[in-house]
């Protein structure tokens, strides 16, 4: 995808590296590694690196389903012999009553679908980056709420391993107490950082629905 205009066509599809389809409206560009599109007549950018492939669109007899063959032609109907003042009689009826104009010419897809202004290019990025950074922050905190659980319990693990050595060399309970209220007291903080990493992850799946709702590109909450 090196070319400003990368597909002309009525409707296409882009195949993101992720495996997501978007349904695309109009030309497909790129200019310095972004791509702008239209899917649902609103205007979108995208970085060209999450782009896999463009599918244009399939011929209406390539898109029939599996097992569903094309209509044969059908027979057109014999035509009547008419006599010679049958004919101008017609001719003579449709020149009367010829009301007729041409038909308009197609408007070119680039005129359907203008490039994108200076402005909204940059208002896209805008919004992009705002979009990332808000999916990062949701992101960051579940990683926060999984590091301060790991750490709980793999101190609850050592504390408890402590004391089992202790057991083995001879030691009584009384002489480990240390560990032991230290031990009960990691114990009783695991439950509520579990809590919290499922609210974290809650936080993070609403966001990503609520995103989607608005239209936002999967993309953008990388």
């Amino acid at each position: 995808m090196n070319t400003l205009l990368l597909l002309l066509t009525v409707a296409s599809t882009l195949v993101l590296r992720s495996g997501d389809r978007i349904a695309v409206e109009g030309p497909v560009r790129e200019e310095k590694g972004v791509v702008t599109f239209r899917s649902g007549g609103v205007l979108y950018s995208m970085p060209s690196s999450e782009i896999d492939r463009i599918e244009p669109a399939q011929p209406a007899e390539e898109a029939l389903p599996r097992g569903v063959e094309p209509e044969s032609p059908r027979t057109l109907p014999k035509r009547l012999a008419l006599s010679e003042e049958e004919k101008k009689r017609l001719l003579e009826e449709l020149e009367k009553n010829h009301t007729g104009k041409p038909a308009p010419q197609g408007t070119p897809i680039e005129q359907q679908y203008p490039p994108p202004t200076r402005g909204e290019v940059e208002q896209q990025k805008r919004e992009e980056w705002e979009w990332r950074r808000e999916a990062r922050r949701y992101e960051e905190a579940v990683r926060r709420a999984q590091e301060d659980l790991y750490l709980l319990e793999s101190r609850a693990a050592e504390l408890q391993d402590q004391i089992n050595a202790l057991f083995a060399l001879g030691y009584k309970p009384r002489q480990f107490t240390y560990q032991t209220t230290q031990l009960i007291k990691t114990r009783e903080q695991i439950p509520y950082a579990r809590l919290e990493l499922e609210r974290a992850q809650r936080a993070l799946e609403q966001f990503r629905e609520d995103a989607r709702r608005q239209g936002v590109m999967p993309g953008w909450l990388r």
